[in-house]
């Protein structure tokens, strides 16, 4: 069973970072790359990782579980996409991922992650983080 989950988990993984690239290449080649992959400020690049940091060192201190710390992850970085735009939703993506590992993940402290389900928890939070900041945001340039 553990041959399974680990290449359940693997494949994921692969997915993942596969949807990820797909996304970003597909957004840098489109027509209309001017207004979505752009930067709209560096400040609010620095103010959403803030925001991510200041919302994990809460779920961290008052030792809130890291199911309920990604759900909130997941709501800052989606809310983030919507009021910054795609490029930091995907900056804020990666810099939650990392705050989920290092923080987190067990070992703390470290970037490995030893269990096969965290690696799973990882995959899903990044492919959702990832396509819910595309979707935002392609939703509010349609709309625009």
């Amino acid at each position: 069973m553990g041959g399974f989950t680990a290449g359940l988990v693997a494949g994921c993984l692969l997915g993942v970072s596969g949807t990820f690239f797909l996304l970003s290449i597909s957004v840098a080649f489109s027509e209309d790359r001017g207004p979505v992959f752009r930067l709209r400020s560096v400040t609010g690049t620095f103010l959403s990782i803030i925001v991510l940091f200041i919302i994990a060192a809460f779920c961290h201190r008052l030792a809130i579980g890291k199911d309920a710390t990604i759900l909130m992850l997941l709501f800052a970085i989606l809310a983030i996409s919507r009021i910054e735009g795609l490029v930091n939703g995907y900056i804020a993506t990666a810099i939650g991922a990392v705050i989920l590992v290092v923080w987190f993940f067990p070992p703390i402290g470290s970037l490995m992650i030893k269990s096969s389900s965290d690696r799973l928890a990882l995959a899903l939070f990044l492919l959702i983080a990832t396509l819910g900041s595309r979707l935002i945001r392609g939703r509010q340039d349609s709309l625009s």
